[in-house]
């Protein structure tokens, strides 16, 4: 019985339901993808913890808390996601507005 998610949660192959990692999330604050890329990551694992979520229906104990390892984890790295998108976006405006303020300074 195949037991994986068919999406690429954090830019890797699907999803093999197993005990969570003790790695660090894929998600860190130190990364230096763009908002471009880390926008693509949040729908990534939106769609990853959905997909484990109907998995928690399953009758099989083992499937059941295999997929809820891997939603723990999948929830983690979205928070850090979430975070990291949201410091880009603010340094993102912030630039946009000194160079407003620059260019308006110089007219």
């Amino acid at each position: 019985m195949d037991l994986s998610v068919s999406t690429r949660p954090y830019s890797r192959a699907p999803v093999a339901l197993a005990p969570a990692p003790a790695a660090a999330p894929a998600c860190s604050l130190q990364r230096s993808g763009s908002l471009w890329q880390l926008g693509i990551e949040a729908q990534e694992l939106t769609t990853t913890i959905g997909q484990l979520a109907q998995l928690l229906e399953a009758d099989d104990d083992d499937t059941r808390s295999q997929a809820l390892a891997e939603l723990e984890a999948t929830l983690l790295a979205e928070a850090h996601n979430k975070t990291a998108l949201a410091a880009k976006a603010d340094a993102t405006c912030w630039v946009i507005e000194h160079l407003r303020g620059q260019a308006a300074y110089r007219q």
